[in-house]
């Protein structure tokens, strides 16, 4: 099964291999080191501790421990090296949380589902969500510790939405060239922008800027519930989110290949 990792992680996965490549020298030799360490405090242990479970269980606790605190060591160089790896790291949280409160609104009933990372040249849709009574909802994530770029974030959610709107549209001309016509009628994109971290805390309730709506992370659930603006029925709605899903898995295979 095809593992679908949101556009800030696959960054940020290539920032870390291409600071690896040209560090390997570097890596190998701190490797070996480690490795000459953990055989070195080994040794001592056994030859000079009673043997005991417990022995074992604090040979083996060492060990992990020394693994442990040197990759925390190497990650660290990373980020410290590598600054838009942050950047990255944040906007990944901000996807894995606003994923959480969207499966919970799924079991709560407030949407039919929603598909994540939709790829599209140069970036993609962090979310696009498909409620029961607000139409399509395009999610960007976005992890803050302060909103000074507002605007610049506002933009970024509008052009996720009028892709989504895009997107949307195709699929729906496809099934209308197609023997069996789609459940799904065209529905209205809302863009919105979900925002994580410190800042979410200064977000008001109904704050928007330039026609998108802005939410605190913690509030994205009620706002959920919340919609009223257009009612999506269960067969079209799922029946959109197969298709979304299908749309997805085939931009996937296609950029795979190029």
């Amino acid at each position: 099964m095809t593992r679908f990792k949101p556009f800030s992680r696959r960054k940020l996965n290539k920032l870390l291999r291409d600071w690896s490549r040209k560090r390997w020298r570097l890596l190998t030799g701190l490797s070996f080191v480690m490795l000459g360490l953990i055989a070195v405090v080994t040794s001592v242990t056994i030859v000079f501790v009673p043997h005991t479970p417990f022995m074992w269980w604090a040979v083996g606790a060492t060990q992990a421990g020394m693994v442990a605190a040197f990759l925390l060591l190497i990650q660290s160089a990373f980020f410290a090296h590598e600054r838009e790896a942050v950047s990255q790291l944040r906007g990944a949280w901000g996807e894995d949380n606003t994923r959480s409160e969207l499966q919970r609104a799924k079991r709560k009933g407030h949407v039919w589902g929603w598909v994540d990372s939709i790829q599209l040249q140069g970036s993609d849709i962090d979310h696009l969500v498909v409620t029961k009574c607000g139409g399509l909802v395009a999610i960007d994530s976005k992890w803050r510790s302060h909103g000074n770029d507002v605007a610049q974030m506002a933009a970024s959610a509008r052009r996720a939405a009028m892709r989504a709107e895009g997107i949307t549209r195709t699929l729906l001309a496809n099934e209308r060239g197609a023997r069996h016509r789609s459940k799904a009628k065209p529905l209205t994109v809302t863009p919105v922008v979900v925002v994580w971290g410190a800042a979410q805390h200064d977000v008001p309730d109904g704050y928007s800027a330039d026609d998108v709506a802005f939410i605190a992370g913690r509030r994205l659930l009620t706002w959920l519930a919340t919609l009223e603006t257009e009612q999506v029925s269960k067969e079209a709605g799922r029946d959109l989110v197969t298709r979304l899903e299908d749309y997805r898995a085939g931009n996937w295979a296609s950029n795979s290949t190029m």
